[in-house]
């Protein structure tokens, strides 16, 4: 599944969150910014360093915790 287009646009227009990110997270499972929420950023940001094989993408948890903030 996708995002929305329009929570897609919200996003994207959040500062550290491109179209990498967004799919990278629709390939975790989540395609909404409710998914988003449930989960939480902790969550999501561990499994998707979990099938990466790397905790690089562990930066990307702060901006995801702001868009939640911002776009709630």
């Amino acid at each position: 599944m996708r995002f929305p287009d329009e929570e897609r646009r919200l996003l994207l227009g959040q500062p550290g969150i491109g179209p990498t990110v967004i799919a990278r997270l629709e390939a975790a499972g989540i395609d909404s910014l409710r998914a988003l929420r449930c989960a939480g950023a902790r969550v999501v940001v561990e499994a998707v360093c979990a099938g990466l094989g790397t905790g690089a993408w562990t930066n990307r948890r702060k901006a995801l915790e702001k868009a939640l903030q911002r776009l709630a």
